[in-house]
């Protein structure tokens, strides 16, 4: 696994003539101490790090038919079958994995929502695998540790059953949208917090990852000064209280509050006016990273929506599936 530097990029974006998002004046973000702006790309950059990509061919999903594909369970927590879509390659050999986890804010969405994600990644070499989790409930039930539970469960069983999908255990990755990024990173700084493992009947193989790609994702569930009304409640909502009320509990859901020198590289993707989960969560998640020594590329993208894509085929967007793409290649080449 190759290491890289902290990186920070601007994607100032005009979003002018795009019907899903209105286009609206920009404020501008001055660079912090050490960083330079490159005068017409509109990129900000403190160090070298992965080179963000602006340019290529945006993969589309492969169609099903022309790769390996299964579900299985992985496990059942209570009675309560957790499965997971797989799909790789038919080409002989091991390769990476890239663990796909959905948003939702921990109440909503399936395994499913990450189909297209999964279908492009085999189509691109890799195994990939979108699982389900347990969902919270309006009556309390499956808040948190459930959902870190399960998928740290996930990448135990897929390492365990690697021989079955020509998975390389030593290559894995974990992407996730939202709260799913949250998981994402979970996986990241607290893979080897053994308290959170739950009942996972799967031993002898470990639940961290190796890269994280984290897209929108509150990393910092500590302070409800960092949170919008909405993402307040439904942090409330996962965590079963509010942050105030169990200090303890919140820092253990944060994956800010994990971070130290032997966390995954991480890839992190944001809104600049993200109307859900503020940008500071990633900024500073990136800065912690930072801090600690461990490689952080954070990808501020112009904008007022909550939710994008990693393969989005917009044009004013074509900075995140490259980038992603250069990412994967970095950190889970042999």
């Amino acid at each position: 696994m190759r290491r890289i530097r902290p990186y920070i990029i601007l994607l100032a974006l005009s979003l002018a003539g795009c019907s899903s998002e209105p286009a609206a004046p920009e404020r501008e973000l001055h660079p912090a101490a050490g960083e330079s702006r490159a005068s017409d790309s509109g990129l900000l950059a403190a160090a070298a790090a992965i080179t963000p990509v602006t340019s290529c061919t945006v993969p589309a999903p492969a169609a099903k038919e022309s790769v390996n594909f299964a579900t299985r369970r992985y496990y059942s927590p209570g009675g309560q079958a957790q499965r997971l879509d797989i799909a790789w390659p038919r080409s002989p050999g091991r390769k990476p994995l890239v663990v796909a986890i959905h948003g939702g804010g921990w109440y909503e969405h399936s395994r499913k929502f990450m189909q297209q994600e999964i279908l492009t990644l085999a189509g691109q070499g890799y195994v990939a695998a979108s699982l389900d989790y347990r969902l919270t409930t309006l009556g309390g039930a499956n808040t948190f540790p459930a959902a870190v539970q399960d998928v740290r469960c996930a990448v135990r069983w897929l390492r365990a059953n690697a021989g079955s999908f020509d998975i390389d255990p030593a290559r894995v990755a974990a992407l996730g949208y939202s709260a799913g990024g949250n998981l994402a990173a979970m996986l990241g700084t607290a893979g080897n917090v053994g308290s959170l493992d739950g009942t996972c009947p799967v031993t002898g193989t470990s639940p961290a990852v190796d890269a994280v790609l984290a897209f929108y994702a509150p990393l910092d569930l500590r302070d409800s000064d960092l949170f919008t009304p909405d993402l307040s409640d439904i942090v409330n909502d996962y965590l079963g209280n509010t942050p105030e009320s169990n200090p303890a509990e919140a820092a253990l859901a944060s994956p800010i509050a994990h971070v130290s020198s032997s966390d995954a590289p991480t890839l992190l993707f944001h809104r600049t006016r993200d109307p859900l989960v503020p940008l500071a969560h990633s900024r500073t998640m990136r800065s912690a990273l930072d801090a600690a020594g461990v490689p952080a590329t954070l990808v501020e993208v112009s904008g007022t929506q909550h939710t994008f894509r990693a393969f989005a085929t917009s044009s004013s967007l074509r900075v995140v599936p490259c980038t992603t793409l250069a990412f994967l290649e970095q950190e889970l080449a042999p």
